[in-house]
């Protein structure tokens, strides 16, 4: 799982041109979503027993209602991408998770991979789900080599 992460942490670095990407105070509010995302959808696995596919799913739908609160807001559009990333992140088995603190620092991680993914990839299937996978390597790698 750590070779994965690092060989997904290298091809970003190798593929992120700071050029082509700007960072903007959204990119804030997409990380703390994303960590937002994770903790709701942990949060509804283990207290209510849905299983993490419906935790997810709930996650995301409930998600997507909020660009309808105003349609002509771009910045609006990019919130639901970033709770449903955070949603995968939250997906993690209680068993390898062991807590809401590791899910917070994974949907954290995944937020920040997710702000400096942002300019690549674009058009490929699977992005958030790997995005959050990178997320969760990197805190489970750090658990294994610090504790």
């Amino acid at each position: 799982m750590s070779i994965t992460g690092f060989l997904l942490a290298s091809f970003y670095y190798k593929n992120h041109k700071p050029e082509r990407s700007v960072f903007r105070r959204l990119d804030i509010l997409l990380v703390v979503l994303t960590i937002i995302g994770a903790v709701i959808t942990y949060w509804l696995n283990l207290e209510f027993g849905l299983g993490i596919v419906l935790s997810a799913g709930i996650t995301g739908l409930l998600s997507s209602f909020i660009p309808f609160i105003n349609r002509r807001s771009d910045i609006l559009r990019e919130l639901p991408a970033a709770i449903y990333c955070g949603a995968f992140a939250g997906m993690t088995a209680p068993f390898i998770a062991k807590g809401y603190i590791f899910i917070f620092f994974a949907g954290l991680f995944t937020g920040h991979i997710l702000i400096i993914s942002k300019s690549t990839l674009h058009g490929f299937g699977g992005k958030l789900g790997t995005v959050a996978f990178g997320g969760v390597s990197l805190m489970s790698l750090i658990l294994y080599l610090f504790f």
